[in-house]
């Protein structure tokens, strides 16, 4: 049997590499292919670039961190530069929801990254993962920057991977609960990206809720769309960079999953994107998430597929605290299965 190990991190436990190297190295297939996947998220970097190099930049809350730029040599010489928003404004940099501020957290940190990748090379193209930040301030802090810098940006190399197809002005009442916001918050934060929208109107000419997925990173893929990036699926860039298609075409079965499976997953994310396109081959696929909405898994199943929860089998500390060991023994189970079949 050939199977092909295709994960999206555990957000905030194991990287999409480490998951899907546990889980090929316990199965020992005749034939097991790892193939790390994002949707523009956590991770998304380290499954696209290369090579990457530290930069110093500013997290949510505007303290000084260190963040990676990613580089994809391309054909002909050229390079890809990739950037993740994670990466300098991520929810898991500062310590998760606990520790954030959602009223004073913004993008700038993005903006510096951006000034980085212009002063150190002339990138091919450049691409945002757009995904697990800890703002909802509509891009501002990014837009602000840009502004300020004058930043000379050529906004056609600009590919901005979304993993929501959220609007613009939906951003804080879908997302910011997730991010430490209070119910007085979201009002504030859903006021402030009404103004924000006005203002992009009048600044550029774009009216951003006309567009889905301008609400991801909080609307920062707002800001850049309206600066005159490309909005794309994250999944979608992925999946063709990593030949996707061809990897599960080539397979029995395909094992995937991500941190938690609910109706966000088939929106858009890697777990969605992954059985659209195994279904389009005929390609079985096993779904093992760390938790799980009921209603979500049950439409799965009915879709023919197997899915695993592991805070329901093992637990949710234990689902939390080990998540790659919990792979290995489902990974395990499963050979032994077969074996004994």
């Amino acid at each position: 049997m050939k199977v092909l190990a295709a994960f999206d991190s555990l957000k905030g436990t194991a990287s999409a590499q480490e998951a899907s190297h546990a889980f090929a190295r316990a199965l020992r297939a005749d034939e097991v292919r790892e193939c790390p996947l994002s949707d523009g998220g956590d991770g998304f970097l380290e499954v696209l670039a290369h090579r990457w190099e530290q930069v110093a930049t500013v997290d949510a809350l505007g303290r000084p961190c260190r963040a990676r730029l990613g580089y994809r040599a391309l054909d002909k010489g050229n390079v890809e530069v990739i950037l993740e928003t994670a990466e300098a404004i991520g929810l898991t940099r500062i310590g998760g929801a606990a520790n954030n501020d959602p009223i004073r957290a913004d993008s700038t940190g993005v903006a510096i990254l951006l000034e980085e990748t212009l002063r150190r090379s002339e990138p091919h193209r450049i691409v945002v993962g757009c995904g697990g930040s800890a703002v909802t301030d509509g891009g501002l802090g990014f837009i602000r920057r840009v502004r300020q810098r004058r930043l000379a940006v050529d906004t056609s190399l600009l590919r901005v991977a979304l993993d929501v197809q959220t609007r613009f002005s939906d951003a804080a009442v879908i997302f910011a609960p997730q991010k430490g916001a209070s119910a007085e918050a979201v009002r504030l934060l859903t006021m402030r990206l009404g103004a924000a929208r006005n203002w992009y109107q009048r600044w550029y000419g774009i009216d951003l809720d006309h567009f889905v997925g301008t609400g991801a990173a909080g609307g920062l893929s707002g800001a850049l769309l309206a600066i005159g990036a490309e909005l794309t699926s994250g999944f979608d860039e992925v999946a063709d960079r990593v030949q996707l298609a061809r990897h599960i075409g080539d397979a029995d079965l395909v094992v995937t999953g991500e941190g938690r499976l609910d109706d966000t997953s088939l929106g858009g994310k890697v777990v969605g994107g992954v059985l659209r396109l195994a279904e389009s081959q005929g390609t079985p696929v096993w779904v093992i998430v760390g938790s799980a909405a009921p209603e979500t898994v049950q439409a799965v199943r009915q879709r023919g597929h197997r899915v695993s929860v592991l805070s329901e089998l093992f637990g949710l500390d234990v689902a939390l605290a080990n998540p790659l060991e919990l792979l290995t023994q489902l990974a395990t189970a499963a050979r032994d299965e077969a074996g004994s079949g």
